[in-house]
């Protein structure tokens, strides 16, 4: 018995520790980025000074210098430098808990993420008196509820106010899945989501029944069909279909690069075992590649090399970067040459890496990189450099004297790219 009390006062004393640690990464990183805000020159390129958002632009930079370092995000940094600030300056007492171990990370960001709106003294004082007393008794879900309520209490906004905030948020992102799939996310209204799902479901019941009518009539006449799909699996396809307008005029026609290596197209895995890439999601298999390729004359299709993997019949003959650059470097890289960006590299801005007015770098693909427009003015306004080494790999440079080298691939987890 005592062996195991001994080791959970260990675990909770690991616990607390991290907890404090936790805490001064946050004061840190809110230092970093306050010190860089008054201080722009240490970021700063004399054309970034002038700039009007010069201050912005300096945090943009710090906040990347500490991601490369701490293998973090850059929205990350900013992240935890907001929570680091915010609690230091307005909820002091749940602060010196969080400093002493007391409670975790998670609440911490509960905290803050429900302080938002909160501006009258007495109501960020009574939330964060509330807080603290109750954040070493409460797991951190049953603290984000205890916050959440809280903080609608509290709020002096009127609730259609709101959500009319919440509301200009609104959006629809892709998030890859395994096995060629993919998740298809919509934040939207309540009401709007409602209103989707009714229709699916209405729509849906009617297909099934659709179905079973039909199977009855196969049956009858001896003939077999196809088994049919399940509820979810049409509520599936009618998304698809209904979004992507198909049978309509203004069905969706999209030009996504197909990534095909020639022996996959002849029915051979490469040497390799390479697999047909579909640009902006991944390795997809040969048999929906071959479809693809042939029936959707909709997709850039890139043949490439059986031996090298080198892409055929691109190459440079124009003095601007051509369209056969573009698409050589979109293929190759994939997303936003930054390391951690995932910016799609057929939607960035080519850059050069030696600058063309400033280093009279010349326009040649050794020297042409994708950088999304954001990560594309760090690199010219700022004292932020990405230099090429042999082969493939770069090196980013900061002002702190971080260096780091890399080398960016479209699908790093596939070993045929």
């Amino acid at each position: 018995m005592e062996s195991v009390g001994y080791a959970i006062d260990s675990a909770l004393e690991a616990q607390h520790a991290g907890n404090r640690a936790m805490a001064s990464q946050l004061a840190a990183l809110a230092a970093v980025l306050n010190t860089s805000r008054a201080h722009l020159s240490v970021y700063l390129q004399p054309g970034g000074l002038a700039e009007p958002d010069a201050v912005e632009l300096t945090a943009r930079a710090a906040a990347l210098d500490a991601a490369l370092q701490l293998n973090l995000t850059p929205n990350q940094v900013r992240d935890r430098a907001y929570e680091g600030q915010l609690l230091q300056e307005k909820l002091p007492a749940f602060w010196e808990l969080f400093q002493l171990g007391l409670t975790s990370y998670a609440h911490a960001q509960a905290a803050v993420q429900f302080a938002n709106g909160l501006d009258e003294p007495d109501a960020v004082t009574e939330y964060d008196s509330t807080l603290a007393a109750a954040a070493p008794t409460l797991t951190p879900a049953a603290f984000r509820t205890k916050a959440r309520v809280l903080q609608q209490r509290l709020l002096a906004e009127p609730p259609d106010a709101r959500t009319a905030r919440a509301l200009t948020e609104r959006r629809v992102w892709v998030e890859p899945a395994e096995d060629g799939m993919a998740w298809l996310h919509a934040l939207i209204s309540a009401p709007d989501a409602i209103r989707v799902k009714a229709r699916l479901n209405s729509t849906a019941r009617n297909v099934e029944k659709k179905q079973k009518q039909a199977d009855r009539i196969a049956r009858e006449a001896g003939t077999t069909r196809a088994p049919r799909r399940t509820r979810p699996q049409i509520r599936a396809d009618l998304a698809v279909a209904w979004l992507a307008g198909d049978g309509t005029p203004t069905a969706a026609k999209v030009r996504p690069i197909l990534l095909v290596p020639i022996l996959s197209m002849l029915g051979t895995v490469g040497p390799d075992g390479e697999l047909p890439v579909l640009h902006g999601y991944g390795p997809i298999d040969p048999a929906t590649a071959a479809r693809l390729f042939d029936d959707a004359p909709a997709f850039r299709r890139i043949g490439t090399d059986p031996i090298s993997g080198e892409i055929l019949d691109l190459d440079r003959t124009t003095y601007r970067p051509t369209k056969a650059q573009r698409d050589w470097l979109t293929v190759k890289y994939g997303r936003c040459a930054r390391p951690g960006c995932d910016c799609d590299a057929a939607t960035a801005d080519i850059d050069h890496l030696r600058e063309w007015a400033r280093d009279h770098g010349p326009t040649d693909i050794r020297n042409l990189i994708p950088l999304c427009p954001p990560e594309h003015r760090l690199k010219t306004l700022t004292k932020i450099r990405i230099s090429r080494d042999d082969g493939d790999s770069l090196t980013i440079h900061t002002p702190t004297g971080y260096s780091a080298r890399y080398t960016p691939t479209a699908y790093p987890d596939d070993p045929a790219f």
